[in-house]
C-alpha cells in the first residue's frame, strides 16, 4: 500500500464532494506508517479530490525528513541554502501549529488502512477508482506509461519503478516516460543506480519540469491510446489528445504495466495475500454540533484596496466540479506566443474536443 493508493481509494470512495473546498486535516494511528514521501502524494492530490489543502500533523517523522533534506542540500549545493538550515527548522518545529481544543469539523471521514489494496484511478477522471484486481479481467492493454511530475517522481518513487524493472524490458510496443521531481532528484537516483536501471529497462528519459502531465512536450498521449500514469490528474485531453485514455496508480503498479504492456501489478505482489475485501472499511460521520454562526462582528476584516463585492457577468457552465483544465486547458498554459484569439478559442473548453 502506498500514498498514492491511499488518494486514490479516497478519491474513488468519497466521491459526491463530501470534501469540495474543505481543508482536510490528516489523523490517526496510521499517520505514522506513512512516509513523508508517501504524505506528499497525498497533500497533492486532495486538488484532485476537491478539497482546497490537505494538512498532515508535525511529528518526529516529519522532523527527521527535513533534517536529512537539509543534509542532501548541503551535500548536493556548495552554496548555503538561504531557508533550509538546522535552526530554521528548530524554530518551525517548536512554533509548529496544531488544530485547537474543540475545534470544529464539518465531519470526520474514515479510511482502515489495513483493508486497503492497490487502486487505479480512471479511466480519465479521479472520481472513478478500483482495486487493482478489478482491472485484471480482461486485461487493459497499454500503449504509453509515465513516471514524471511532482507527484510522485522522487527518488524513492524512481527506486519502487527500478525494483520492479531490473532484469527486465519495457514491453514492445509501450512507451515508459520517465523524469525526476528536480535535478537533485535526479542527481540521487544515479548516485544510487535506480536512474540507471530504468534507463536499462527501456525507460525514455525527459528533464526534470512540466511535461506529459501537463500535455506539452513529447510523449503525448495520441488519439485512441492508453496510458497510466503516477501523476496527479488524468482529466480528459490532461495528457495529450481528448480521445485517449489515461489512468493513475501507484509508480510500482506503473513500472509492472510498463513491462507487460497491460494494468497489472508487479510480480512481487502476491493477490492472494490482500485483504479480501469488495472495498475497503470506510465511514463517513457528520459532526452533531452545529458551526459558529457568522456575523459582522466575528469576520475578518478586509485587506486595504480589497473591494466588498464583486460585479460582472455569470457564465453557465454545463458541468459540475469544473476543473482548471475545463477552465483553461493546461497543454495551453506555457505557450507565451499564444493569441487572445486563441485563448478565446480554448477557454472553458469550447474546442478543446476538436484538437488534434
Amino acid at each position: 500500500m502506498t500514498g498514492k493508493d491511499v488518494i486514490v481509494a479516497l478519491a474513488g470512495l468519497f466521491n459526491k464532494d463530501e470534501v469540495l473546498n474543505a481543508a482536510i486535516e490528516f489523523t490517526g494511528d496510521g499517520i505514522e506508517h506513512i512516509s513523508i514521501d508517501e504524505r506528499l502524494t497525498i497533500a497533492n492530490m486532495t486538488t484532485e479530490w476537491g478539497a482546497v489543502s490537505g494538512v498532515f500533523p508535525v511529528d518526529a517523522r516529519l522532523e527527521a525528513w527535513y533534517k536529512d533534506h537539509i543534509r542532501k542540500t548541503q551535500a548536493f549545493s556548495p552554496t548555503p541554502h538561504p531557508r533550509l538550515t538546522a535552526s530554521r527548522l528548530q524554530d518551525a518545529m517548536r512554533e509548529a501549529g496544531e488544530a485547537d481544543p474543540g475545534a470544529h469539523y464539518a465531519s470526520r471521514l474514515s479510511l482502515d488502512l489495513s483493508t486497503l489494496v492497490p487502486y487505479v484511478s480512471g479511466p480519465n477522471s479521479v472520481k472513478v477508482a478500483n482495486p487493482l484486481t478489478r482491472l485484471l479481467d480482461p486485461p487493459i492493454a497499454i500503449n504509453k506509461a509515465y513516471l514524471v511530475s511532482c507527484t510522485n517522481s522522487r527518488a524513492s518513487d524512481l527506486a519502487a519503478a527500478a525494483k520492479v524493472l531490473r532484469g527486465r524490458k519495457v514491453a514492445d510496443g509501450v512507451e515508459f516516460y520517465i523524469a525526476a521531481a528536480s535535478s537533485r532528484v535526479q542527481a540521487e537516483s544515479e548516485e544510487s543506480g535506480d536512474w540507471q536501471a530504468l534507463v536499462d529497462a527501456g525507460a525514455k528519459t525527459l528533464p526534470a519540469g512540466c511535461g506529459p502531465c501537463i500535455g506539452l512536450g513529447v510523449g503525448l498521449l495520441e488519439k485512441g491510446q492508453v496510458g497510466i500514469s503516477a501523476t496527479n490528474r488524468n482529466y480528459k485531453g490532461r495528457m495529450g489528445h481528448p480521445e485517449a485514455i489515461a489512468y493513475l496508480a501507484s509508480p510500482a503498479v506503473v513500472a509492472a504495466s510498463a513491462a507487460k504492456g497491460v494494468i497489472c501489478g508487479p510480480d512481487s505482489l502476491d493477490l492472494s495475500t490482500l485483504p479480501q475485501f469488495d472495498q475497503p472499511r470506510i465511514k463517513i460521520v457528520e459532526t452533531a454540533s452545529p458551526p459558529p454562526s457568522l456575523s459582522e462582528e466575528n469576520l475578518e476584516p478586509l485587506l486595504p484596496g480589497f473591494p466588498e463585492r464583486f460585479e460582472g457577468p455569470l457564465i453557465f457552465a454545463p458541468q459540475d466540479n469544473l476543473t482548471t483544465d475545463g477552465m483553461y486547458p493546461g497543454k495551453y498554459t506555457y505557450q507565451d506566443d499564444i493569441t487572445p484569439e486563441r485563448q478565446a478559442e480554448v477557454v472553458m473548453g469550447e474546442r478543446i474536443d476538436d484538437q488534434d
